[in-house]
């Protein structure tokens, strides 16, 4: 399966969930993260090797495909491709990952992107950065997805200061944290995507 994330919007957390889906892939089988994103933040997560996947710059992508039998590969792409980027992007993937935090502006973004892409674009957006309970932002994010006709994940991943821990120690996100991947990872596993 190959997974791209997308954005026009930078800090919407496209690199984070990069790292947690190429995780939750490696438990499938083997899996590469390539890191497109000229801020190489995936490749900085990468460095101190406690990941379980393998990690690359898009320049050194297509050497480790040929040389590595990967069953999975995700994806981190430039932040704000333009119209012919989203194309190619969308036709390169399985699933197309468009990650947004809840704020009015980000998902004003996330709607326009979403017009770019080719008509049969397999995509789900995803509310990410979404301030803990009691607080709402999520939930109203993922509604007003919805009422735009957009598909998306139904759990929003919160945010949570274990994935700065996490990124600076260069290992997976564990905790509290984890349990919004696990509930995005059975709805993929559900059927609900892909």
């Amino acid at each position: 399966m190959i997974i791209s994330l997308i954005g026009w919007k930078g800090g919407i957390s496209k690199t984070t969930s990069a790292i947690c889906l190429a995780t939750l892939l490696a438990r499938q089988g083997k899996t590469l993260l390539i890191d497109s994103d000229p801020n190489r933040s995936a490749s900085l997560w990468a460095r101190k090797g406690k990941l379980p996947f393998t990690t690359c710059t898009d320049n050194e992508a297509a050497r480790e495909l040929m040389s590595g039998g990967y069953q999975h590969t995700v994806i981190d792409t430039p932040a704000r491709p333009g119209p012919d980027d989203v194309v190619a992007i969308a036709r390169g993937a399985d699933l197309l990952i468009l990650p947004t935090t809840p704020d009015p502006l980000a998902l004003s973004a996330l709607v326009q992107l979403t017009q770019e892409l080719p008509e049969g674009a397999n995509y789900r957006c995803l509310v990410t950065i979404s301030p803990p309970s009691p607080q709402t932002d999520g939930a109203e994010a993922i509604q007003a997805l919805k009422r735009h006709g957009l598909p998306v994940f139904e759990r929003a991943i919160r945010r949570r200061k274990e994935y700065i821990h996490a990124a600076n120690e260069g290992r997976t996100v564990r905790g509290i944290a984890w349990h919004d991947w696990e509930a995005v990872w059975r709805e993929l596993n559900d059927g609900k995507v892909g």
